[in-house]
């Protein structure tokens, strides 16, 4: 059986060789590097997890949230340069836990939050992975949510979500409907509307990705403008090409 992730499927579509360094030759614990936005992302997801689900709701307030973060963020103060750059993420994730508790509706009780899921997708497809959160609307069906920590992209690549919808659709008799990106630096929040016909688009995609992964040879490195994030940018054969393209920092997924 073939485990396919949203992360996975991204991977192999930005740079089959990244996917054979990460998945087939397991390089990521040599190569792997701390890094600011990773951290800030990592504290601010499990801050909103147990402000949902372990906070009372009468407290839950702006300093609620904040002791949370910083109960989270010493515990791990890994890839800062040093303590001024430190200073900078500590003071974008406040602003953005602050912005929620402002904005969102902080009386919900989710359905699930953080879960971890395992789904038969065919007879030779396992599709895994980890909602941030998923609630109930009023009507019924399901609303998933997945927090995003960094820029908002000018496009947004919503095929993530589906196979969230599609994981759900195997696992729940409730219907997932909705399913939406909650950008916390932009105070945005873009969702999809659910239908069959998008599911099985969905399904028809992550199969045929698949197909191609499973029938890769060659694994070619493939210069992105995210070459500059890649654990592995110090072994990969077209560095120097990497090198020449401008990064694109602002559509990095956290």
């Amino acid at each position: 059986m073939f485990e396919a992730s949203p992360f996975k499927l991204n991977m192999f579509q930005q740079c089959p060789r990244q996917y054979k360094f990460h998945y087939l030759e397991r390089l990521g614990d040599i190569y792997r590097k701390p890094r600011p936005y990773f951290t800030m992302g990592d504290h601010i997801h499990a801050t909103l997890k147990d402000f949902l689900s372990i906070v009372p709701v009468s407290e839950r307030n702006f300093s609620k949230i904040e002791e949370l973060l910083r109960q989270k963020w010493r515990r791990n103060r890994k890839g800062f340069a040093n303590r001024e750059e430190e200073k900078l993420w500590g003071k974008k994730a406040l602003q953005q836990v602050h912005w929620f508790v402002q904005n969102q509706d902080i009386s919900v009780t989710p359905l699930m939050v953080e879960n971890i899921h395992r789904v038969e997708l065919t007879n030779n497809i396992i599709l895994q992975g980890k909602i941030d959160r998923v609630d109930k609307e009023v009507d019924g069906s399901l609303h998933i949510i997945d927090y995003k920590t960094g820029k908002m992209p000018a496009e947004i690549n919503q095929i993530q979500l589906y196979i969230y919808a599609l994981i759900l659709s195997k696992k729940q008799t409730l219907p997932p409907r909705k399913a939406s990106y909650l950008y916390l630096e932009a105070g945005k929040l873009r969702t999809a509307i659910l239908t069959i016909s998008e599911l099985d688009q969905a399904t028809l995609h992550v199969t045929a990705l698949v197909d191609r992964i499973l029938s890769e040879r060659v694994y070619p490195a493939t210069p992105n403008p995210f070459c500059w994030n890649c654990d592995f940018i110090e072994i990969c054969p077209e560095r120097e090409e990497a090198a020449k393209i401008i990064p694109n920092e602002d559509e990095l997924d956290i």
